[in-house]
């Protein structure tokens, strides 16, 4: 079962906060649908984030990722649209203390906005990340944060906000952040692995648009890794396999992988099943064949040396990154976590990712039949399952992401 193929929104105008969502489908319904509908919801969204927050707390909200660059993706089941892309704001709050309070509540509050569009579906949710505006300027030099201080769209507040970013150029983002990438990947593809070997319907489209997701990171990755990135899905695709300045990053990756990432960035941008599913197709296989090729990837670039040594947390700041985590757990557990973190010198995101690279690595060589060894400190996962060890991985990323687990948000 295929949902309706759409292209890319139209270009965006450059006017901060002005977007023309506007689509060029192939399905008349669908383009109507954007027309008449997508524009209000994401007003609809804007308002209540802030009625929620409360104007007083708020220097600004903006609307980024793939839905800002003009790149995000829907389909259509049942004359009702399925988000695959999470549609990502930014909330910024005017102190410490107007952070707090929001932070614990960014996962009611997205999920508070999905409910303003009855009969969609969002198997990509509404993800609201909150920071402190005395934060902005100490963001990383990331493809997000270049893609949100070029691309993003002010629903709320001044331009001035943008000012606030880091300044930093394409090519200032390194390899460091390219091994940073695919790790995140890894702790969320972690959670994609099939229940079964030929998935159906939203399910199919679900799976599928998990898998484009490691190829579209793969291609960001490499062109991080040799100092080449620039914004967008499909740009990059082009650059990768056409452009002469590219050569260097398709002697890496191969030829085969150079079609396979072109062909999964194409189903990502234009969720068309056809693409990426055949009749002989198996979502396990190519869950597995993804897996190794984020991990082969992985493995090839060096980044130690590109994290500059003043990025170094000393203890305290260890231990305080953990402090919610060991908040759940008894006096044994948060004797363990403390001590493993303290030896480890890794933050809760660093610790998941690390585990994470040994869960893919160990599938790749053993399969899933196995058992994974506890990870330190026990979390996020005990001695163990390989496959009960990969759900508890995944599950703790999307927690520590996006502060929610499921649909169920306390």
């Amino acid at each position: 079962m295929q949902g309706d193929s759409r292209e890319d929104f139209t270009p965006c105008r450059p006017t901060r906060g002005v977007c023309c969502f506007e689509r060029r489908c192939a399905d008349s319904a669908l383009q109507s649908w954007y027309v008449d509908s997508f524009p209000g919801f994401i007003d609809d969204c804007g308002r209540l984030i802030l009625d929620e927050a409360g104007n007083s707390g708020i220097e600004g909200l903006i609307l980024s990722g793939s839905f800002a660059a003009c790149e995000g993706s829907v389909v259509m089941f049942g004359g009702d649209p399925v988000f695959l892309s999470d549609i990502d704001m930014l909330l910024v709050a005017s102190s410490p203390e107007s952070h707090a309070e929001l932070y614990r509540r960014r996962a009611v509050i997205g999920k508070a906005c999905e409910e303003l569009l009855p009969g969609a579906r969002f198997e990509g949710s509404i993800d609201i990340g909150v920071m402190a505006a005395e934060e902005l300027a100490r963001m990383s030099s990331s493809p997000g944060v270049f893609d949100m201080r070029e691309k993003g769209l002010l629903l709320n507040g001044s331009d001035e906000i943008f000012d606030r970013f880091p300044s930093f150029s394409a090519d200032e983002i390194g390899a460091a952040e390219a091994g940073r990438l695919l790790e995140n990947r890894m702790a969320a593809f972690l959670g994609e692995r099939p229940g079964t070997d030929r998935p159906e319907g939203v399910a199919l489209f679900r799976f599928l648009y998990g898998v484009s997701r490691v190829y579209t990171d793969i291609i960001t990755a490499s062109l991080c890794a040799e100092r080449m990135y620039l914004p967008g899905y499909a740009a990059r695709a082009e650059f990768i396999s056409t452009s002469a300045d590219a050569a260097k990053v398709r002697e890496r990756l191969g030829r085969s992988l150079i079609t396979d990432t072109v062909k999964w960035t194409d189903f990502k941008v234009d969720p068309d099943a056809g693409k990426v599913w055949k009749d002989e197709s198996s979502a396990l296989n190519i869950w597995l064949e993804a897996a190794g090729d984020l991990l082969a990837l992985r493995d090839r670039i060096s980044w130690d040396e590109d994290v500059p040594s003043e990025s170094r947390r000393g203890y305290r700041d260890i231990l305080r990154s953990w402090r919610n985590i060991a908040d759940e757990a008894g006096i044994a557990g948060r004797l363990r976590l403390f001590s493993s973190a303290l030896v480890s010198g890794l933050d809760p995101g660093e610790h998941i990712r690390e585990e994470s690279v040994r869960l893919v690595r160990q599938v790749a060589e053993k399969g899933t039949e196995c058992v994974a060894a506890g990870a330190p400190g026990g979390y996020p996962h005990g001695r163990t399952s390989w496959e009960q060890a990969a759900a508890e991985t995944s599950s703790a990323w999307r927690r520590l992401v996006s502060g929610r687990d499921s649909d169920t948000v306390e």
